[in-house]
């Protein structure tokens, strides 16, 4: 019976887990872009719900999803189409895109009928 008991017992010795430093990104704002935004929004292809706007860079032609709130101080009406100059975000430490904006201009926009 003493040995299954102290089978349950901890160790004297063994250590407190103790939890990773908490992971603080260092923010770096990539090259202009200019993006065209579209005047509908779309659900978010997430876990949560959410709207999302529709891109379409300039670059490639490529259209993809933005979450609303996501390019900051920008704040789209609903049937507008803007065409905006924004920076993506960069984590420094990880080299990698956040899927976050700083809006640089405001270049265009104007008011489109219902799709």
């Amino acid at each position: 019976m003493t040995t299954l008991l102290s089978a349950c017992q901890t160790s004297p010795f063994a250590r407190e887990p103790v939890p990773e430093p908490r992971y603080i990104p260092t923010i770096v704002l990539g090259e202009a872009q200019t993006l065209t935004i579209m005047p509908n929004r779309v659900a978010c292809a997430s876990a949560l719900p959410m709207q999302c706007l529709l891109a379409k860079s300039s670059k490639d032609g490529s259209v993809f999803q933005v979450p609303y709130d996501w390019i900051d101080d920008f704040k789209p009406s609903l049937g507008t189409e803007y065409i905006i100059s924004v920076r993506p975000q960069i984590d420094e430490a990880k080299k990698s895109l956040t899927g976050h904006w700083t809006l640089q201009n405001i270049l265009s926009q104007r008011m489109v009928g219902p799709l």
